[in-house]
């Protein structure tokens, strides 16, 4: 019986594989990965328990503790500096709000490894984003970006960066110094030259480049192992 259900789960899940990738076409080998989302890193939120927090004026009350602080759909449109006394914060999750700039003291937060900030007003994510050298995903996604710093190359522990939905119209080539980058989504913005500088990227599996102008992709990328999206 043992047996019998480790089949069934290897099936779902290779199912599931293909479902998420069929449709998809791409350059180079298939790789060996799995397409998830940014959201199967925070499925684990649980274990932060009792130390999540889903309103500033409590985490500021025990701003020690607060190791996970989500605000979304709280319709905010400024958000305080005293982010900054939230020293051990993680996980920063500010999605769905209307945010316009975000305070350079979130820059500080030297502990954080996931900032979520997707469905906001940005205009600029500002060069101090280099200063979180410990942030493992950053989500831009659906802003009024224009562009990416060139200083997001000193975020070397990066492994998702998803800038999708925006209005960016080039790729600093600097962002193939990030060597643990697994995921770049870039989709639905207005990029029509590709740097071959991402063919340095060693351990890039999926670059999504969807609905976008691009007019080529690099010969140095499609020699590499990685599944690029570039049709709907």
């Amino acid at each position: 019986m043992k047996s019998l259900y480790t089949l069934l789960f290897f099936l779902t899940i290779t199912t599931g594989f293909a479902q998420n990738t069929r449709t998809e076409p791409f350059y180079c080998q298939q790789p060996h990965t799995n397409d998830y989302s940014y959201d199967n890193y925070r499925s684990d939120y649980n274990n932060y328990n009792p130390n999540v927090f889903y309103s500033l004026d409590a985490a500021y009350k025990a701003p020690l503790k607060v190791r996970v602080l989500d605000l979304s759909n709280q319709s905010i449109s400024n958000l305080s500096y005293r982010i900054g006394e939230l020293q051990n914060l993680e996980v920063l999750v500010l999605k769905n709000n209307d945010l316009q700039q975000l305070p350079y003291q979130v820059f500080n937060l030297k502990n954080l490894r996931i900032l979520d900030i997707s469905n906001n007003q940005l205009t600029d994510i500002g060069y101090q984003v280099g200063q979180l050298t410990d942030l493992k995903i950053l989500i831009l996604k659906n802003n009024r970006l224009t562009r990416l710093p060139y200083q997001i190359s000193s975020l070397q522990s990066l492994q998702l960066l998803d800038a999708s939905y925006n209005n960016i119209d080039q790729i600093p080539y600097q962002i193939s110094n990030l060597k643990n980058l697994q995921k770049l989504y870039l989709n639905y913005n207005n990029i029509a030259y590709i740097p071959y500088q991402l063919s340095n990227l060693p351990k890039l599996k999926l670059l999504d480049l969807r609905n976008n102008p691009v007019e080529n992709i690099p010969y140095q990328i499609k020699q590499k192992n990685i599944l690029i999206r570039i049709r709907n």
